[in-house]
């Protein structure tokens, strides 16, 4: 099999109070795009980033020590015309896709081993970790608890077989669908999706003390 990845990386760096896209914000001195790309590289021959289309040249340089094909591309107004815009730049060659975001740069790449080998049973995985906090719906009719037993927090990255995958953007993008992933516009399209074991590690840097953890991380690793 044949696997390419898309990684979003189109993203503003407003909630981490910084001046330039957050995923070219460093973290050891490595931007978090270059971390989350070299990490697919081991295990993909083919890598698309998508970015913001002001900061291509600064995103090119910062993935281009990366010894495997990475190709960097302009994203979207929002993460899934990102993901389509990536998935038009991956090789019509390529069976299985994995969708990753760069904000979760230290995710181990065991989770996309397992991912992948889930692919066997189904038309797309998602990673999935146990909800721990106690969760509740809100609206005008009041506070619903929820069973927490039957509820995930969906990470990244995800894996798809690529006919699937082009097909549930295909038609989004002539339906008028929106997911708030991946998983879910497949699930919208009729197609199976499975699950997999992912991992705290997987944490998505939103705010600065998400930088911290990582930077302390890795000063003591």
């Amino acid at each position: 099999m044949t696997v390419a990845a898309v990684v979003t990386a189109a993203g503003s760096g407003t909630r981490l109070g910084r001046d330039l896209p957050k995923a070219l914000v460093p973290v050891a001195g490595t931007p978090l795009v270059a971390w989350a790309a070299s990490s697919l590289a081991s295990v993909c021959e083919q890598v698309v980033v998508t970015a913001p289309a002001e900061h291509l040249d600064a995103f090119r340089e910062a993935v281009a020590h990366i010894a495997a094909d990475v190709t960097v591309v302009a994203g979207g107004d929002t993460r899934q015309q990102s993901v389509a815009l990536g998935l038009a730049a991956v090789s019509d060659t390529a069976d299985e896709i994995l969708v990753h975001d760069a904000a979760r740069a230290f995710m181990p790449i065991a989770v996309a081993g397992r991912a992948l080998a889930a692919l066997e049973q189904a038309d797309g995985v998602i990673p999935v970790l146990p909800v721990v906090d106690t969760v509740v719906s809100t609206s005008d009719a009041g506070v619903v608890y929820l069973d927490r037993s039957a509820l995930g927090a969906v990470q990244t990255p995800q894996a798809f077989r690529a006919e699937a995958l082009r097909d549930a953007h295909a038609r989004a993008a002539a339906e008028g669908l929106e997911g708030t992933d991946d998983g879910s516009l497949l699930v919208a399209c009729g197609y199976t999706l499975a699950t997999c074991e992912g991992d705290p590690q997987g944490r998505k840097i939103t705010y600065p003390e998400d930088l911290d953890h990582f930077e302390h991380r890795m000063a003591t690793a």
